[in-house]
């Protein structure tokens, strides 16, 4: 499935977000209320979305491809 170096990169980076919301100090894991809270939130659904972006254009890629 992996053939591009662009599909990792983006996998990598769709990680980051995901670890930095949930490891961030006061995350939803340790902390319900507070700002830090909402950050860890908004960096885990950026990591999420990142992930379902790199998978569509990863499936539009390779049907391109199969056309040709």
């Amino acid at each position: 499935m992996i053939k591009s170096k662009n599909f990792i990169v983006d996998l990598v980076i769709a990680g980051g977000f995901i670890a930095l919301g949930v490891f961030v100090p006061g995350s939803t894991l340790t902390d319900a209320n507070g700002f830090a809270a909402n950050i860890a939130g908004v960096s885990t659904g950026l990591g999420i979305g990142w992930i379902v972006k790199t998978f569509i254009d990863y499936k539009k890629g390779v049907q391109i491809e199969s056309r040709k």
